[in-house]
């Protein structure tokens, strides 16, 4: 039997081994992971909510000047039914919904549920911008469109938070996008144990390879006031032009 993984138990007998430096050279992973800590978990569904429209402006111009289509995924971790405070899979969607996020661009992927059942998610036609899930993406699931892990749940596993946020790393058509901004991979969490726990993870992928450049970790403020999306037009002006100017220098 041969297991494929890449978090393998102390007593593995590993046959084969895969560093970061590999991955790294055939451009299968998004570096560096930023790691933004909010202030509250309202404010990583808002920044979420912006950071992947932001992405999804510049994946506009990649697909004008390559002709490569993506489409940014924000996975969003909730936490298990529980206690009353608790952000259940159903309380974060009706959040997103709230907030204006259409219900066609939401799934859930749980134990229980599973809206991604026969979806392709790579398509150009299937519209899944936002994933909720609380451990069922942890390990065999993977998306290379997944661009951000906001995460609302409370870790205290390395190995938990190390399998989640890999899903997130993969690089869409394993080759380097034109727009820096798209090779990048973000973590938004407001919880002090998963911070502290990400911590541990980077130090764990920094002795098999990864380096300090690989990693930023941020204690952000929101970018903004409210989470409406940028005016499309002309975003996408200022992506195109910005996008030019750095490949022409």
């Amino acid at each position: 039997m041969l297991d494929l993984t890449a978090t393998p138990k102390k007593d593995a007998n590993i046959i084969s081994y895969v560093d970061a430096m590999q991955l790294k050279r055939e451009n299968m992973v998004k570096l560096p992971v930023i790691v933004y800590n909010m202030r509250s978990k309202s404010e990583v569904i808002g920044e979420a909510i912006y950071i992947r429209r932001k992405l999804e402006l510049e994946t506009v111009v990649e697909k004008e000047l390559t002709g490569c289509y993506i489409r940014p995924i924000v996975l969003f971790q909730a936490e298990p039914k529980g206690k009353d405070d608790n952000t259940t899979f159903e309380k974060l969607k009706k959040d997103l919904i709230d907030a204006g996020v259409p219900k066609t661009h939401i799934a859930i992927k749980t134990a229980d549920v599973n809206e991604l059942r026969g979806v392709d998610l790579l398509s150009e036609d299937c519209p899944i911008r936002y994933i909720i899930t609380v451990n069922a993406l942890k390990d065999g699931w993977d998306c290379s469109f997944a661009y951000i892990l906001a995460t609302v749940a409370n870790h205290s596993s390395v190995v938990d938070v190390e399998q989640i946020l890999g899903r997130v790393l993969r690089l869409p058509n394993t080759r380097k996008s034109a727009s820096n901004t798209l090779n990048i991979s973000y973590c938004l969490t407001s919880s002090a144990s998963f911070h502290e726990t990400l911590a541990q993870v980077v130090a764990g992928l920094q002795n098999a390879g990864f380096s300090s450049k690989d990693y930023r970790a941020v204690d952000a403020q929101p970018t903004m006031p409210t989470i409406q999306a940028p005016n499309p037009s002309v975003a996408v002006s200022q992506a195109r032009n910005n996008l030019r100017t750095r490949r022409a220098n």
